[in-house]
């Protein structure tokens, strides 16, 4: 017979909840400073939106014709080129945001990718993990993870929330903000069981507007755009609304209704002359999310801040997107003047009144139509790199998180390769 499991307790510098776009380079970021991390991953694999739902093209990492990240974020994409796990676009001084300069990676090697990065970083990795209890003391933090084993207790000097759901920062108490109406999510999928040129494209059209009149589909499970142009690239880009994916029952709700809406779809296509036989090939273990919670931060960055592009003393990375607002079938999208490059400010990385805890990624300071640009999986890259390097300065020298010199914090990241705003 087994004894009773004894309470499982271990300390680390810099705990890391959170193994997607923002984490891992958060942990490597700090690892290779010195610090002792440890990255917990609800998933059993890290990269987050790009691996588990899918969304493999990472970008932008260039604006205007010039290279606006690099650090550990780039040589994560320069890792899987070498493999041949990717292939660089052009990178011309303008052209269509959505068309261009993200860069398609194969998921598998960039997953191997990060794990190699992490291990020889140092980083401690403990996947099949979710963050359960959260407390800010005088020296640190103390966190409860729930594990396979049961619950670890971790002491930590810092902490770094790259969930996207701000989820232990929301159980730590910290302020945070939801839109009245949050941004659809996509379950992405890759279609198999046709070829799209025996397809007749205009019986199709008539065949889709029937489909509309009867209720069978809407106008929303193409993003409000051509049916045809996504069956013809294989992939259904639908939009799941009223979401609620911060919190468990939420996003279990989302789940089952973005595969639903996914099966009702392709029901009614397969009711076409050489759709007959169409299938999922494969689909993302889990929805690409665009929006839940922005933690209230020591600063917030706004969309007239954001699109101005005025580089300040805390500006502490650059960001390059568009704001991409995304409403039902409407999109609201406004675009960078020519030449501007936008950044974040230091500020909008730290939880308000926090002493122990940075965040980085989608649940930065920002107001609803700024975070619809800097979601992006490039900037959140940039954000991780951020804050893992404050992290392992703050540790090194005894500094609260908000108190950090920015000559110190911009040292450390060209230290690591990472690109800094000049004024």
């Amino acid at each position: 017979m087994k004894k009773h499991a004894e309470k499982k307790e271990i300390s680390t510098d810099v705990l890391v909840i959170g193994g997607g776009s923002a984490g891992c380079f958060a942990a490597i970021s700090a690892a290779r400073l010195g610090a002792k991390v440890l990255l917990i991953e609800k998933n059993g694999m890290l990269g987050g939106t790009a691996t588990a739902g899918m969304v493999n093209f990472p970008g932008l990492f260039h604006a205007w014709g010039k290279q606006i990240i690099d650090g550990p974020a780039w040589e994560a994409i320069t890792r899987c080129v070498e493999r041949g796990g990717a292939v660089l676009p052009p990178f011309p001084y303008k052209s269509e945001h959505h068309n261009m300069q993200q860069i398609l990676v194969d998921i598998f090697t960039y997953t191997c990718v990060l794990d190699e990065m992490c291990i020889e970083s140092g980083v401690k990795l403990l996947f099949h993990s979710m963050i359960s209890q959260v407390r800010e003391r005088k020296n640190g933090v103390s966190a409860v993870v729930t594990t396979k084993d049961g619950p670890l207790y971790v002491n930590a000097k810092k902490l770094i929330d790259t969930s996207g759901d701000a989820d232990a920062l929301r159980l730590a108490g910290c302020e945070y903000k939801i839109s009245d109406r949050t941004q659809p999510a996509t379950l992405i999928n890759d279609l198999t069981g046709y070829e799209p040129e025996d397809i007749d494209r205009e019986a199709f059209h008539e065949y889709i507007e029937q489909c509309y009149r009867e209720g069978k589909l809407t106008p929303e499970d193409s993003q409000g755009f051509d049916m045809f142009m996504r069956v013809e690239k294989k992939r259904i880009h639908m939009h799941v609304n009223s979401i609620d994916a911060h919190t468990s029952e939420g996003k279990t709700a989302l789940e089952i209704e973005a595969r639903q809406t996914l099966a009702r779809i392709l029901k009614s296509l397969s009711g076409f002359k050489g759709l007959e036989n169409i299938r999922v090939a494969r689909c993302g273990h889990e929805c690409g999310v665009r929006e839940t919670v922005r933690i209230v931060g020591e600063k917030e960055i706004t969309a007239e801040e954001y699109l101005a592009a005025e580089i300040r003393e805390d500006s502490v990375c650059y960001a390059f997107y568009p704001i991409d607002l995304h409403r039902g079938t409407d999109i609201k999208q406004i675009f960078i003047e020519d030449g501007k490059i936008p950044s974040i400010y230091y500020g909008n990385l730290v939880p308000k009144n926090s002493k122990h805890m940075l965040m980085a990624g989608r649940c930065l300071s920002s107001d609803a139509d700024a975070n619809s640009a800097l979601r992006v999986q490039a900037s959140c890259m940039a954000m991780g790199q951020v804050v893992g390097v404050a992290a392992a300065i703050c540790v090194n020298n005894g500094y609260d998180v908000y108190k950090i010199p920015m000559t110190l914090l911009k040292d450390g990241l060209r230290k690591i390769g990472a690109i800094v705003p000049e004024i």
